[in-house]
């Protein structure tokens, strides 16, 4: 796979060490309680930074889908990169006087930078590598998702040494200097090499327009809304969840770490086997596994417990990492960006939606039911998708 494509190994090692930075995304709770104390907000109120973030994150996919195909990729990459770190600047520099400002700041304007750089990534890491494209996108939404296992730890320790405001600079020079650095490096190859890859259902090049009156759109939208749910209901809860199930604080941080190395391999062992069957087959797969480990949270204690919490992140990472090689299949790669950023629809209703409405079941027997329920309507969405593969293939055969 590399031996012969050194300069899309060099784009590929680059645009995942930007991916790394862009990944803070996922990484907003650790400042929670050190920005309500510091700004003297609610707790409520921080968090609701975290809803623009994601919702804006989606946006910001649609936006770089659209400029990637009118201005160099690295130069949205880069526009991207220094958004998310302008963003984070002055969120540390405003007056604690109007949470509205810091949405708009840390929420609105990095979340379209976080946003814009992934699916540039993503885009050039499947036209580089059109015969290993599970692969390579996986190595890049990994390091997106490995964000939270290293720069957890030490944004952590620096908030226990500095003042959230002068985190926040910290970051905001980092994520600065990565993106000179490597955001740069993100370029689409000279010659496109999107020919050679196998388009399954049409090889065609649909537009964003286009793909709203398909019902392949509909289903994946909502096959991403619903494979995402359970991370987004039990991950949240992981601290709390460990210590009523019998284990101690310190433990529930440990566990924490482990969902975030568990979604980085799922983004990046799980699309390997892209090659070997078909996407939708692996698709399905995830959603029963979600099902089956949500059902057991219901009850499990002790290692069986540890081993469901970390099947979710798995599932939701190899989902993360599947879903823009199915767009392709479907849809082209010429559009990707923003052909991904209208499924993403369903991400961003996952994200801010859903756990406010299973919440609202109050005990956590019955959201993890809600959510194994929801996984196991997610495989009706993709069975069809599956069904009309699989006869696709039997024709060409």
């Amino acid at each position: 796979m590399f031996k012969n494509n050194k300069e899309g190994l060099k784009m590929l090692i680059a645009a995942s060490i930007f991916q790394l930075f862009l990944g803070v995304i996922y990484i907003w709770g650790i400042f929670v309680l050190p920005t309500a104390n510091s700004f003297g907000w609610s707790i409520e109120t921080v968090q609701l930074t975290s809803s623009f973030k994601i919702g804006f994150f989606v946006l910001g996919n649609f936006i770089a889908g659209r400029l990637q195909t009118r201005m160099p990729a690295h130069k949205v990459s880069m526009l991207g990169g220094l958004l998310l770190s302008a963003g984070v600047f002055a969120a540390a520099i405003i007056p604690p006087t109007n949470p509205w400002l810091f949405y708009l700041l840390y929420g609105v304007i990095g979340g379209l930078g976080a946003g814009m750089g992934y699916i540039v990534v993503i885009t050039a890491a499947q036209k580089w590598f059109p015969e290993n494209r599970g692969l390579a996108t996986g190595i890049t939404v990994g390091a997106f998702g490995l964000s939270v296992t290293l720069l957890a730890p030490v944004l952590s320790w620096l908030l226990t040494q500095y003042a959230v405001q002068t985190v926040f600079m910290i970051m905001a020079a980092a994520f600065f200097v990565g993106t000179v650095l490597f955001g740069r490096m993100v370029t689409f190859p000279k010659v496109d090499a999107q020919a050679t890859i196998r388009v399954q259902a049409t090889g065609q090049q649909f537009t964003t327009s286009q793909i709203l009156k398909k019902k392949e759109f509909y289903c994946l939208l909502m096959v991403q809304l619903l494979v995402t749910v359970g991370f987004f209901v039990i991950n949240p809860s992981v601290q709390t969840l460990s210590i009523a199930r019998g284990f101690n604080a310190e433990f529930g941080t440990t566990l924490l770490m482990i969902t975030g190395i568990s979604n980085t391999l799922g983004r990046i062992v799980i699309p390997n086997f892209s090659k070997r069957f078909k996407n939708e087959a692996i698709f399905i797969c995830l959603l029963l596994i979600l099902a089956l480990a949500a059902i057991t949270l219901t009850f499990a204690t002790g290692i069986l417990f540890v081993l469901m919490v970390a099947l979710v992140p798995i599932c939701f990472g190899a989902a993360l990492a599947i879903i823009p090689l199915i767009v392709a299949d479907y849809f082209g790669l010429e559009n990707l960006g923003s052909n991904y950023s209208a499924i993403g629809i369903g991400f961003a209703t996952s994200a801010l939606v859903m756990p406010r409405l299973i919440g609202l079941l109050g005990d956590y027997s019955l959201r993890f039911t809600a959510v194994a329920l929801l996984s196991l309507l997610g495989t009706l969405f993709m069975f069809p998708l599956y069904l009309a593969a699989k006869k696709k293939l039997a024709t060409q055969n």
